[in-house]
């Protein structure tokens, strides 16, 4: 089973000085000195790993990315940013990952960093990005000046070893160290052997470090894994600091994968370019908008005549996840999923956003029972940035209507208008849109991909470095991924005019169902209506609107609503049908594509022994991606699912942890099929 990652931390006990410094009371550490501690990482860090120098001469697209052991209140991370804003070129990607057992809480770190108005551009945007809910594992933060925040809430060796692929061709990207954190007189379990080894794994060929320690303990462990060191004078009254370089000479060990490596695909010699996406709902839109922050060209095509034609078409659409008491990848994405989600959109889409609340109704007792394990779980009160449980009477204030149950309430969370956000992620300039435009087939050629594209009769063959299919079930349309299981499922949503009873609703509900608030329909400036539904049909994929599911909505909503339900039953009702994508483990597939045949020629022995270790690679569809099986949460996963696939297509550091890779990794169902004994294709 899974490590449990969304278990509650401990956060950092601080302590006050008069001066506004805060302390650490577990160690009795200062986090920086008052009076000069934005000079003194500009000293240690900044200069002795030659940030100036090096972000200066980066050619365009170049990724740097820096390790840091104790983010702290986030004081080096924001002083490189601000470096990196004015040297760096504008197309080059910073990628900074940090590791904090304690991490501070939003208050206190607002504290902290009032106390840096020099620094106050940046460090709102990370008060504001903070993970509202500080869950064990990796949390992506993303901000201007293509600058990405992994942010790993563990044990610093740990923390690092959560982000290794087990592939040194991708875990080896540190281009320079910030070694951080309290003094290893106070805090020696943290420069382990471990963490050193760590740092070695993850360090580029030119990795460079500095730390404001000369203590043996530290000296000893980085020498051992490679590098040289330096002694230069510290900064203020300490006297020395080190600095080094990984010595180039020091051949590395190659050892064996630590489990069979069925989600590596072999190491490409060149990144892509332009890349193909197939779908223009909130999988291809997500995607597109990932890969053109990052520089690649993108090209989409959608068979409909506008973004979210599908399934993401929806005129009201509501975000939400299922957070779960267990431990395991599903409650682990679910938490971590929202929480970039709520971001994302307010960053990107903030016209297209409603979020001022969501109540999630228990409407059962077993619904209570796991609505309050969650609560006493996650350790969720009254006051919890995250949900806070409410009783009926609360849930009714919130909502503006009568409720009968409790729930939990989402502060941050809401509904949005899907095509407007599909829409506006689409509107960058590395995009290119083609509506109304058919994918027939794609087949590779050499190291590029071929699309064969049908618009309005005429057929048209394109040359791409990399294509991603995010187009649902019509995925199985293809060759390449016609064995992943996808399962079609209908869904019908109505929409009501609003009604006397029905707009005092104030926030969107869910529960067995969902309701929007009342807003103005699409293209029309008076009429009010809701969104409500919706069904839930498996394997049906017709798309004509069914009386019945209007009669079926409305009973879901009756156990909700029923005044409101019944002044909607006097209406016509309209509505909407789409087909949605699940996957057989409610979780996205996310990743690269194997060669089907390959994948069991290298990996039937599994058949015989699912534990054993086969330590070779399997030969990969090279840059083919799929992005699908969002199910019914969609707008929820498709963000933080996005930046998976373009992680995996820039080769960069995964903003998720290595299990949830793999727990998102569309070849999944394949490789455990071989461990049963079952067909994979």
């Amino acid at each position: 089973m899974p490590e449990q990652e969304h278990k509650p931390v401990t956060l950092a006990q601080l302590e006050w000085r008069d001066n506004g410094q805060p302390v650490s009371s577990a160690f009795d550490d200062i986090y920086f000195s008052t009076a000069s501690g934005l000079e003194e990482t500009r000293h240690v860090f900044l200069n002795h790993n030659h940030l100036n120098e090096r972000w200066a001469n980066l050619t365009d697209n170049t990724t740097f990315t820096i390790g840091e052991t104790g983010f702290g209140t986030g004081l080096n991370f924001l002083a490189a940013w601000q470096l990196w804003i004015r040297t760096a070129p504008k197309s080059a990607q910073l990628h900074f990952v940090s590791v904090e057992k304690f991490p501070l809480a939003p208050q206190d770190l607002r504290r902290a960093l009032a106390l840096w108005p020099e620094l106050s551009e940046f460090s709102e945007q990370l008060v504001s990005q903070y993970p509202a809910y500080l869950a064990k594992g990796v949390h992506r933060l993303k901000f201007t000046g293509n600058v990405h925040l992994t942010l790993i809430i563990d044990e610093a060796s740990r923390g690092f070893e959560r982000i290794q692929l087990d592939a040194p061709e991708r875990d080896r990207q540190i281009n320079a160290w910030f070694l951080d954190g309290f003094a290893p007189s106070k805090n020696p379990e943290m420069w382990s052997d471990d963490l050193f080894s760590a740092i070695a794994d993850l360090s580029a060929k030119d990795s460079t470090f500095a730390t404001f320690t000369c203590a043996g303990i530290v000296k000893r462990g980085l020498k051992a894994v490679g590098f040289a060191l330096e002694k230069v004078p510290g900064f203020g009254h300490k006297r020395e600091m080190l600095r080094g370089r990984l010595v180039p000479e020091i051949p590395r060990e190659k050892t064996p994968h630590r489990a069979t490596p069925w989600h590596l695909p072999h190491a490409a010699d060149n990144t892509p370019k332009t890349v193909a996406v197939i779908g223009a709902g909130i999988a291809g839109t997500a995607t597109a908008h990932a890969l053109a922050e990052r520089n690649f060209q993108v090209t989409v095509f959608e068979q409909g005549g506008e973004p979210g034609s599908g399934a993401s078409g929806n005129d009201q659409g509501i975000l939400y996840a299922k957070l779960s008491p267990k431990p395991g990848p599903n409650g682990d994405f679910n938490l971590l999923a929202l929480q970039f989600a709520q971001r994302f959109y307010a960053s990107h889409c903030s016209d297209a956003i409603h979020f001022d609340g969501l109540l999630q109704l228990a409407e059962t007792e077993k619904e209570q029972q796991l609505q309050q394990q969650v609560v006493d779980h996650l350790a969720l009160g009254a006051h919890a940035l995250l949900a806070q449980p409410v009783t009926s009477a609360q849930a009714s204030k919130l909502a503006g209507v009568d409720l009968a149950m409790p729930g939990l309430y989402f502060p941050c969370a809401g509904w949005l208008r899907p095509k407007q956000v599909c829409n506006s992620l689409l509107r960058h300039p590395h995009i290119t849109f083609h509506p109304n435009t058919a994918v027939s087939s794609i087949w590779p050629n050499g190291e590029t991909w071929e699309v064969e594209t049908t618009t309005q009769g005429e057929q048209l063959v394109q040359t791409f470095d990399a294509v991603i299919l995010c187009s649902a079930n019509f995925n199985r349309q293809f060759p390449q991924t016609a064995p992943l299981p996808l399962q079609p499922i209908r869904g019908q949503v109505s929409f009501a005019q609003a009604t006397a009873p029905s707009k005092n609703l104030k926030i969107a509900l869910c529960g067995e169902g969902y309701i929007a608030p009342a807003a103005p329909v699409s293209g029309t400036d008076k009429t009010q209506q809701h969104s409500f539904g919706a069904t839930f049909k498996l394997k049906q994929t017709d798309l004509e609107i069914r009386e019945e599911e209007h009669r079926e909505n409305l009973q879901t909503l009756t156990n909700l609503l029923p005044e409101i339900a019944e002044s909607f039953a006097h209406q016509k009702l309209n509505g909407r049908v789409a087909v949605r994508a699940a996957t057989p483990d409610y979780l996205p597939m996310a990743g690269p594509v194997a060669d089907w045949e390959q994948l069991e020629n290298t990996y039937g022995g599994l058949r015989r022994n699912r534990k054993q270790l086969i330590n070779h690679r399997t030969p990969y569809q090279q840059n083919l991606y799929v992005l699908a099986g969002l199910g019914s949460r969609g707008f929820a996963y498709a963000p933080l699912a996005a930046e998976v696939v373009a992680a995996w297509v820039s080769k960069e550091v995964m903003p998720v942890s290595e299990d949830l890779v793999k727990a998102l990794h569309p070849m999944r169902f394949a490789i455990r099929n071989l461990g049963k004994n079952k067909e994979t294709l």
